[in-house]
């Protein structure tokens, strides 16, 4: 009974400097009466209850608890917790700081040899924080089966390249972009949606407002999710 008891005080407490951190109420059970949380207000008053229940008695006689937390009582907390704070994807993200991502004066084979040295499929091409292409190491056959005119050495930037990494409709892309907002829960269905279509989705950027002329916060693939 101590871990569950435990692990829901803790949550709740979680719960409890979020709201008062957040929204503008003083007390848990103001949210009780507020219409945008009529879905989960009988989650609310529960969970309430049972942690004032546990907060300020003592339930123990003879050595015997008179209140027993059950595993269901800890994930009616923890869906509260969910409810009331999604997990965004932000929190699952690899930050924009730790995205390998060159600019258009950056080399194509340094960064060809950093890809397959990290196995990179795709990697953005950034400039002043924003994506002015994507890159694939398929971008470089595409270069050679159609335009014999461009010489593969140390000295090709990618602004050399710029008519091949350019920018591809999500429906035709094995990328696209999201906003920082979007819950975990979202992004896993539109990972799974995307099995169905004739491209697959492999990644999603993270941008400031969810569209490729963004700023870039992040980026996603279905490995970080699971």
């Amino acid at each position: 009974m101590e871990n569950k008891a435990a692990q829901f005080l803790e949550r709740y407490r979680e719960i409890e400097e979020w709201v008062l951190n957040n929204l503008n109420v003083t007390e848990m059970k103001d949210l009780e009466q507020m219409p945008q949380y009529k879905g989960i207000r009988s989650n609310l008053a529960f969970c309430r209850l049972l942690r004032n229940l546990l907060s300020h008695y003592d339930w123990s006689k003879a050595g015997n608890d008179m209140v027993i937390v059950t595993d269901q009582a800890v994930r009616q907390v923890n869906n509260l917790y969910y409810s009331l704070n999604p997990m965004t994807l932000m929190r699952v993200a690899i930050r924009a700081g730790q995205i390998f991502a060159p600019s258009p004066e950056d080399s194509v084979l340094a960064a060809v040899k950093v890809m397959q040295r990290n196995d990179y499929s795709y990697i953005p091409i950034v400039e002043n924080h924003r994506i002015v292409g994507v890159f694939s190491t398929k971008t470089l056959m595409r270069i050679v089966a159609e335009d014999n005119s461009v010489l593969l050495s140390e000295n090709l930037k990618f602004r050399d390249i710029a008519g091949f990494t350019q920018i591809a409709d999500e429906p035709t892309a094995h990328y696209g972009f999201i906003n920082p907002n979007t819950t975990v829960e979202d992004v896993s269905l539109k990972f799974q949606r995307s099995k169905s279509r004739k491209v697959r989705l492999d990644m999603l950027f993270i941008t400031d407002n969810g569209r490729s002329d963004g700023m870039l916060q992040g980026m996603v693939t279905p490995v970080d999710i699971l």
